[in-house]
């Protein structure tokens, strides 16, 4: 298994925060949908809240699909290196396929036969957010275990955690400024 440099590993892990980060705040966003703010701007909201919820798909997916490294372990050993036994299920593999499915036909590509037929294929690789949250953890336990067997001076966790916080008081701010008169 090839291995990578301290500083692959950290942009790899600044590209899972970023997808986690627009993960967050479409969820966050989504809860608020009453506010005054999503009612006076619907449609810039939920072109916000759309492309929240690709940027989020189009990153883990960017994970999914690295080979050698972060890889997608689901098939092959490299899941099993670090003895992550999260990767070794079947729910996570059927969870990656929608995310890539969605990511391949919906999102990146535009695949104009699974347009026609959005609902059904919605309806057949819709992604819950529980869906979601579990990959998120998995990617991230991936991520902490190579921390520590690389011995890398990055604490995950705690970038994981500052990232969670981050999310919330910056969306609060945020929409407080729709109060202001612009």
């Amino acid at each position: 298994m090839k291995m990578f440099s301290k500083t692959d590993f950290e942009n790899i892990l600044w590209d899972f925060l970023f997808a986690y980060r627009q993960f967050l705040l479409n969820g966050h966003l989504h809860k608020r949908v009453n506010h005054g703010a999503y009612e006076a701007n619907t449609a810039t909201w939920n072109t916000l809240l759309l492309s929240l919820e690709s940027g989020a798909l189009l990153g883990l997916a960017k994970l999914l699909e690295r080979k050698n490294d972060m890889g997608r372990p689901f098939d092959n050993l490299a899941g099993k290196t670090f003895e992550n036994k999260e990767f070794d299920g079947k729910e996570l593999n059927d969870i990656a396929n929608k995310i890539l499915k969605l990511r391949n036909a919906y999102i990146a590509h535009a695949d104009l036969s699974k347009m026609r037929n959005m609902d059904s294929f919605l309806k057949e690789n819709r992604l819950t957010g529980t869906e979601g949250v579990k990959m998120i953890d998995a990617l991230k336990s991936r991520l902490i275990q190579y921390q520590k067997n690389l011995k890398l001076n990055v604490d995950v966790q705690k970038l994981f955690t500052e990232s969670q916080n981050n999310v919330l008081r910056d969306l609060n701010s945020w929409l407080k400024s729709f109060k202001v008169e612009l």
